[in-house]
């Protein structure tokens, strides 16, 4: 008996640790927020929120509801995620720092310039703005 309980108990915590691989989710996000943070963290806070509540992807991540604000300073985001803990309260990116990549019907491509070029992604309404202020990309190059 005892023969048969070990391969049948390797398996159920083999099993389980398989599932629990395939569900779990972690927060990368956090670290991409965190990433662009130590670049373009302020204290201070733009005059007005001109787009409350966007919904802005960075990479691949989602960022729940962010707060956006644009004026000649540049691009503002304050976060309003669920956990106002795991990211810092706001940013503000220099428009010299943003470049458009493309539109699309639902979402408006740009990359914000860190050590590694940032995807992010914004509703259109946001990405006409952003858009007006910020530079286009030439094709085939990225922020450096």
């Amino acid at each position: 008996m005892d023969f048969l309980a070990s391969p049948i108990g390797v398996f159920a915590i083999l099993g389980i640790v398989a599932v629990a691989a395939f569900v779990y989710k972690p927060a990368k996000y956090v670290g991409v927020w965190r990433e662009v943070a130590t670049r373009y963290e302020t204290d201070r806070r733009p005059a007005s929120i001109t787009f409350p509540g966007e919904d802005i992807s960075l990479g691949i991540y989602e960022l729940a509801h962010v707060d956006a604000a644009l004026d000649d300073e540049g691009f503002w985001m304050m976060y309003n995620g669920p956990d106002p803990k795991k990211a810092p309260a706001c940013v503000l990116i220099p428009w010299d720092s943003i470049r458009f990549r493309q539109a699309q019907e639902s979402r408006h491509n740009f990359q914000i310039r860190l050590k590694k070029p940032l995807e992010f992604y914004v509703s259109p309404d946001l990405g006409a703005a952003l858009q007006r202020r910020s530079q286009p990309m030439p094709t085939g190059q990225e922020l450096e």
